[in-house]
């Protein structure tokens, strides 16, 4: 029987979780919770969850294989070594220096590995989903924050504290609003559900998409389409990339954001080439499934449990 491995996507406001077969990487169950309001609390809600996965993973897959390693994703910066989390602008609570992976292991036993939630997005979709055979990729998740990550030559970039692919905090407008990150104008402040939303009038970026005859949403998806188009336009000049995969919960009004992300990449194209513009394949399970991945990565490697130990995890 295989192992199982089950990966978690930390969000501001819901837990999304899948439990992975570590051999085939097929899902076999999966999961939402609501995000507790600190992180003492999400750590206990995730060592509690580890048990009701693997309740629920026998239940529909047969047998009693155990979860074998944790992965999580986090809307943040964070120590891959040692899995404490730097910053955390989107999530309640006083996140800041809490030694998550070390917290989740203690209270599990299992070998825990923690990442961004958006290189854990783009792990999945390149390995997996949209952008499955492609070397030069960059990626956007569009939720309550906008996080991003870089394919380059066939090698998803990180960096210190996993910040590498912050797309989202690239300052679109320094005279647009205030940024969780402490910046105004960024491109999260533009193109987040919440900046959606707020620009439409609307309780909801959903609400903004299906008003297209009111003027105001009409408005504030063009301008977080531009502010896309324009952000990775400037990007490729950068770092040459012919595909963006957008995935998080805008993701579902694409079809009325890619218009004007396409027209902005147009005006670019002589110097940067043509990119294709494509919704994420993997739906919403594309962060947890890419937290399970980077948890089997580190399964046979040598690790930390996040207070700054060593371990085999082959052993672990």
């Amino acid at each position: 029987m295989h192992e199982r491995v089950l990966g978690i996507d930390v969000g501001g406001t819901t837990v999304k979780w899948v439990v992975l077969d570590a051999l085939t990487t097929t899902v076999l169950v999966r999961g939402a919770v609501p995000t507790a309001a600190d992180p003492h609390a999400v750590a206990a809600d995730l060592a509690a969850l580890v048990v009701r996965a693997e309740y629920l993973a026998d239940d529909v897959a047969g047998g009693d294989a155990r979860i074998g390693a944790i992965g999580v994703g986090v809307p943040g910066h964070v120590d891959r070594r040692t899995g404490v989390v730097r910053f955390l602008p989107n999530v309640p609570g006083g996140w800041p220096g809490f030694p998550l992976a070390g917290t989740l292991r203690a209270a599990t036993g299992r070998p825990v590995t923690v990442l961004n939630d958006a290189r854990a997005f783009c792990q999945a979709e390149w390995r997996l989903g949209a952008a499955r055979g492609h070397d030069d990729v960059l990626f956007l998740t569009l939720g309550t924050g906008v996080g991003g990550g870089v394919v380059s030559g066939g090698r998803l970039l990180t960096g210190p504290d996993d910040r590498l692919g912050e797309i989202g905090h690239l300052v679109y407008d320094r005279r647009g609003p205030a940024c969780g990150c402490g910046h105004r104008g960024c491109l999260e402040t533009f193109a987040s559900a919440t900046a959606i939303a707020r620009a439409a009038g609307r309780a909801t970026a959903e609400d903004a998409f299906l008003a297209p005859g009111d003027l105001d949403a009409r408005m504030a998806v063009a301008t977080a389409g531009r502010a896309i188009g324009e952000t990775v336009a400037s990007l490729c000049a950068v770092l040459p990339a012919g595909l963006l995969v957008v995935g998080g919960g805008v993701a579902a009004g694409l079809p009325r954001l890619r218009p004007y992300i396409e027209i902005a990449l147009a005006e670019r194209r002589d110097f940067i080439g043509v990119v294709d513009v494509v919704a994420a394949g993997l739906g919403p399970d594309a962060g947890a499934v890419g937290a399970a991945l980077a948890a089997l990565d580190v399964r046979d490697s040598t690790t930390t449990d996040g207070g700054g130990r060593e371990l085999d995890q082959a052993s672990a």
